[in-house]
């Protein structure tokens, strides 16, 4: 029973927060705050589960909704089997959401108390992915999550051909169509995946539907978007150009120039870059001020003076000191 895996088996982990800014409109960049996930729902001396809702019914503590089979391993912390199969299937980890312990066989059971090596002692009907289920409800609910199920609340459609039979259906039969980027990196099984129509896929790029989402954020460079923030972070940083020595200066840590080229020009524009041919073509020799350059002139191409009269000259610092209510300066 293979699950429906996004269509990009790589997760991105990039915990960098990242902010783009431009410095004019040839170069400008897309601004990426990274989202800091809201604070979760228990503190870690709170039970694991929680009554809730109106009948006063057991919720799970990760997703907070009802549970109607739990998952148990042998560290005894229960959370709903959704939860459960999402982290094991989708996530690859076999851990405790609530301890790390790692799980490697899990009972799926109607029972809230009984601790997991008692239940072990139990024959169980069904096994396979390393879960034990104690009932058939629990197991083909379970089949039911893995399946290419069609997102459409009124369609009983299961997609045997995969993502792209089921992207052909929900275009064919429903006129709707799935977001590229989620499939790719939003950890969901396929019946939990949104279909839009086109233009509230624009709107779902563009400036997404609220509820902390606020858009695919995309690179204005290559006019090609991203799953998240941290994502387009990677991309500049791999892509495009930033000034180290705005960046040692916290002052253009978020800047990012399209290529070489452009960076060159704020190089020339801003700092003090050497114009020797030898260190032009290495790239990137440039200097905070005119004295760091002056330096770097001496010890690195001090040679090519001629003279003693240009080598004097050549060492000397000009230093312009200005009066507080004076107009004058002297050297």
């Amino acid at each position: 029973m293979a699950p429906p895996k996004s269509e990009s088996a790589a997760v991105s982990s990039t915990n960098a927060s990242s902010k783009l800014s431009n410095t004019d409109r040839s170069r400008k960049g897309k601004q990426a705050q990274h989202i800091v996930p809201e604070a979760t729902r228990k503190g870690k001396d709170d039970e694991v589960g929680e009554t809730g809702g109106a009948a006063g019914e057991t919720v799970c503590f990760i997703c907070a909704d009802s549970v109607s089979f739990y998952a148990v391993g042998q560290c005894d912390h229960r959370t709903c089997f959704r939860c459960s199969l999402r982290l094991r299937e989708l996530f690859k980890s076999k851990a405790c959401p609530y301890c790390k312990t790692d799980l490697d066989t899990i009972i799926y059971t109607r029972d809230a108390e009984t601790e997991h090596a008692v239940l072990l002692q139990q024959s169980f009907p069904f096994e396979e992915m390393g879960i034990k289920f104690d009932c058939k409800e629990a197991h083909e609910a379970t089949k039911h999550a893995l399946q290419f199920n069609c997102p459409h609340r009124k369609c009983q459609y299961i997609a045997k051909g995969g993502w792209k039979d089921l992207k052909a259906h929900v275009r064919n039969e429903h006129s709707l169509q799935f977001c590229d980027l989620c499939l790719k990196n939003k950890m969901s099984f396929a019946h939990e995946h949104k279909l839009f129509t086109k233009g509230q896929l624009r709107t779902h790029y563009a400036r997404g539907e609220g509820a902390g989402f606020t858009g695919h954020p995309s690179c204005e460079f290559c006019r090609c978007s991203f799953y998240d923030n941290d994502q387009l972070f990677d991309h500049c940083r791999k892509k495009h150009e930033q000034c180290f020595i705005c960046v040692r200066n916290k002052n253009g840590q978020q800047v990012y120039y399209e290529n070489y080229g452009t960076l060159e020009e704020h190089f020339n524009n801003d700092h003090f870059p050497c114009e020797h041919p030898s260190c032009l073509e290495k790239k990137f020799v440039v200097f905070e001020s005119r004295l760091d350059l002056q330096g770097h002139d001496l010890s690195e191409h001090g040679q090519s003076i001629v003279g003693q009269r240009a080598r004097r000259e050549a060492k000397q610092v000009n230093v312009d000191f200005r009066y507080a209510g004076s107009g004058s300066s002297s050297a």
